[in-house]
């Protein structure tokens, strides 16, 4: 049997008798009869095992190494073997096939790639490659499986995170996909023990009907009920739009507008109060069209870079909802000027050509909107506090535009002007005055008028009081840190004055036990009062810290100095500046749904964007 075992089928069976052998593929049993045709008739029922048993039939045939050359037959057995044990797969729930599908639905997450890549043919030989034992799941395994196990594993870390938080602030804006259908994204955002700030995606959740204030209140109560963290909102960040601030108010919390959204429209309204800029946008916008549709311009540009030995860049195209798309769209025309107007002489389009003036207008305009682009990018960060610097971010923007008014720009003066209106109140928007003044880093400096700064302290100390009433023990009960404040004030008559004969009503309280109780009462009342003045002339006293450092950082290692206030800095420095880690979803979102992923659920979505961000 050994001599007919050399056959090339015998790698595909174990020989149980003389009559019987058994496949390794897929372990049944079937007679051969002394021959191996009933052998070879079995492998057809496994189409890859039997096309690499045809190529191993072929090469006995024909084999590469005939005579003495060809493998002993202890070789081949070797060979064998080793094929034998390459050839079986990975059980499902195996540890390794475990882990090369966790590792697979991570990467589908990650870089939002389609559940269908699974049945792409070149994804599934690369993977072959990689480990020929593996088997790739079905899409509908990944989609019904794997994805939602992972989305409970993380939501249960999530849902521990904000457990542990005392505050949360959420931020929230609705988007409409590549198939016109809505959605409704939510964030949240806390300081947590370790005083590191953390973010995470709770849910975007498709949005079917009008998108009124009513709908959108329900949405948002829904949501944060089904996390837990109804009591611990702090505030709601989102744009300006009349629906979104509505809906906050009727859910009862705290309304923070979206800085960046705000200075967005600064931007907009500026550049459309200035006539000779909106024929400037649309004349660039022209210019960076010619060239992206015609393959003989972009190909001219590329040449004339090379011999002005400018950089080889592509022109950039304005999007009317991001007025900093026309920013960069002017910086990278500013950059490539002369190359620019070498090209369109050169192919006769001398009319798209801008004058000196315009590029001079370019040239200040791009001066004084390079300021909002910068606090644009400072202010949208999410790892780091953003609300303390609204403010004096603020009033550094104005001072520049001042600076910028007197060079002659119009931008820069009606930049100014929309600023100053729409910033008029911020210095008394108790959320955002608060934050700049517990942030070390700033305190009074960062306000414009010193005399905005009083309130915020007056009202700190009124904070801190309530906070030490909330936590008070009952007054009929004299607890140990009352009696330990008040023996030093007492020791030296106690010390000195025979204790009172006490009968054994006394001892009970009797008489005395109104009076005592009332004694117990004020003093924790003066002790709180006094606590919190103690702790905000403390904070008055101490001298901020550089910009580059980290105010978390800085109130997790002075805690216990300030241990009422500290945990008000931690509730006002945990809110985020803009609604932008929702919006940052509307680019994912639109890459999700492209149009190999049209027919994606919502609940599909929703757990692979959740996961993206979250995992």
């Amino acid at each position: 049997m050994s001599e007919r075992k050399r056959s090339a089928v015998w790698l595909y069976f174990d020989a149980q008798n003389e009559s019987t052998a058994s496949c390794i593929v897929c372990n049944r049993a079937v007679k051969y009869s002394g021959n191996t045709t009933n052998l070879y008739k079995h492998m057809k029922n496994h189409a890859a095992e039997n096309a690499e048993l045809q190529k191993r039939r072929e090469e006995e045939r024909h084999p590469l190494f005939p005579g003495p050359d060809r493998p002993s037959t202890q070789r081949q057995k070797s060979l064998a073997e080793a094929f034998q044990s390459s050839s079986r797969e990975y059980p499902a729930d195996s540890p390794r096939a475990e882990e090369i599908t966790r590792g697979l639905a991570g990467m589908i997450v990650k870089d939002l790639q389609p559940l269908s890549i699974v049945q792409d043919k070149g994804f599934q030989d690369f993977v072959k490659t990689l480990d020929p034992k593996y088997r790739i799941p079905s899409r509908k395994s990944l989609s019904e499986g794997k994805l939602p196990a992972l989305y409970k594993d993380c939501s249960s870390k999530v849902r521990r995170a904000l457990n542990e938080g005392d505050n949360v602030v959420l931020t929230t804006d609705m988007w409409t996909s590549r198939t016109t259908e809505g959605y409704l994204t939510v964030t949240s955002h806390i300081v947590n023990e370790h005083w590191q700030m953390q973010a995470f995606v709770l849910e975007t959740c498709a949005f079917p009907g009008q998108h009124t204030a009513d709908n959108i209140c329900s949405q948002l109560t829904r949501i944060v009920e089904e996390w837990g963290i109804k009591g611990k909102i702090v505030a709601v960040v989102t744009d300006n739009g009349a629906n979104m601030v509505a809906a906050v108010r009727k859910a009862g919390w705290a309304h923070y507008p979206c800085f960046a959204h705000t200075l967005n429209l600064v931007v907009k309204d500026s550049l459309k109060a200035v006539p000779n800029l909106v024929e400037i946008q649309k004349k660039t916008s022209a210019i960076v069209s010619f060239f992206h549709h015609s393959t003989t311009a972009t190909s001219k540009l590329k040449e004339v870079q090379k011999q002005q030995k400018f950089p080889e860049q592509k022109l950039l195209q304005s999007v009317e909802t991001r007025w900093n798309s026309l920013f960069y769209m002017w910086e990278r025309l500013s950059e490539q000027k002369d190359a620019v107007t070498t090209v369109l002489c050169l192919l006769g389009k001398s009319s798209l050509c801008l004058t000196q003036e315009e590029w001079s207008e370019i040239s200040l305009s791009l001066n004084a909107l390079r300021t909002f682009e910068e606090v644009t990018r400072e202010i949208s960060a999410e790892k780091h506090i953003s609300i303390s610097k609204v403010i004096p971010l603020v009033s550094l923007l104005q001072r520049t535009l001042s600076g910028s008014e007197q060079e002659g720009s119009k931008l820069a003066a009606e930049l100014l002007a929309q600023s100053h209106r729409r910033f008029r109140t911020i210095e008394t928007f108790y959320g955002l005055a608060v934050s700049t003044y517990l942030d070390i880093r700033f305190k009074n400096m960062g306000f414009r008028d010193s005399s905005n700064v009083e309130p915020i302290k007056a009202r700190l100390v009124t904070e801190m009081q309530s906070m030490s009433q909330t936590s008070a023990p009952p007054s009929t009960a004299t607890s140990s840190a009352t009696r330990s404040a008040t023996s030093s004030a007492t020791s030296s008559a106690t010390s000195s004055a025979p204790a009172p004969a006490t009968s054994t009503s006394a001892a009970k309280g009797g008489i005395w036990a109104e009076f005592d109780s009332e004694v117990c009462s004020s003093q924790h009342h003066r002790r709180a009062s006094t606590d919190a003045l103690i702790e905000m002339r403390r904070y008055t006293e101490e001298r901020p810290i550089t910009r580059d450092q980290d105010p978390l950082l800085w109130w997790k290692n002075n805690a216990s100095t300030f241990p009422s206030l500290s945990k008000l800095a931690k509730r006002h420095l945990g809110v985020v500046a803009t609604s932008v880690p929702a919006e940052r979803l509307f680019s994912k979102a639109g890459q999700l749904l492209s149009n190999r992923r049209c027919a994606l659920k919502p609940k599909n979505v929703n757990m692979i964007l959740f996961l993206n961000k979250n995992l």
